[in-house]
């Protein structure tokens, strides 16, 4: 085993790269992750170890950001909260225009920083024999600093 200081915002593009993305919305697969790929056995227990505790610090930032979310959002009727990007205000015309919510500013600057805090995980390094077979349009930049020339 191995250790690797990442970035927090690595944590997200690592999972990414490990399970794919799929757009929320329009529930369009958009990267299938490295995880579904043609790969051996062994490798895939070492990803799916490694994706465990991925989705674990992740979960923890999830965690921190609903707090900032909680800090500058506004409570909902329906108990959610929310921070809106834009927000409507007059000017001294009395005219209404979309300005950027200073509330969302603050919040952003904020979770910016603690995304760029740096954590430090232990893994097991993957050797570039192990992706050899590998065929893929993905582009994997996180992964790559896992991987260990033979």
């Amino acid at each position: 085993m191995e250790k690797i200081t990442l970035k927090l915002y690595e944590f997200y593009a690592l999972d990414y790269e490990l399970n794919g993305l799929t757009n929320t919305e329009t529930k369009e697969k958009l990267s299938k992750g490295l995880l579904n790929e043609k790969l051996s056995l062994v490798t895939k227990y070492w990803l799916s170890s490694l994706a465990k505790t991925v989705a674990a610090e992740k979960a923890a930032i999830e965690e921190l950001k609903n707090e900032l979310i909680k800090k500058y959002g506004t409570e909902l009727p329906d108990g959610n909260v929310n921070i809106p990007i834009m927000i409507s205000e007059k000017d001294e015309e009395g005219n209404t225009k979309n300005v950027l919510n200073p509330k969302y500013e603050e919040f952003d600057k904020e979770f910016g920083t603690l995304l760029q805090t740096e954590k430090e995980i232990e893994y097991k390094p993957i050797s570039l024999q192990e992706l050899s077979e590998l065929k893929t349009d993905q582009h994997y930049p996180v992964i790559f600093k896992l991987v260990k020339e033979d």
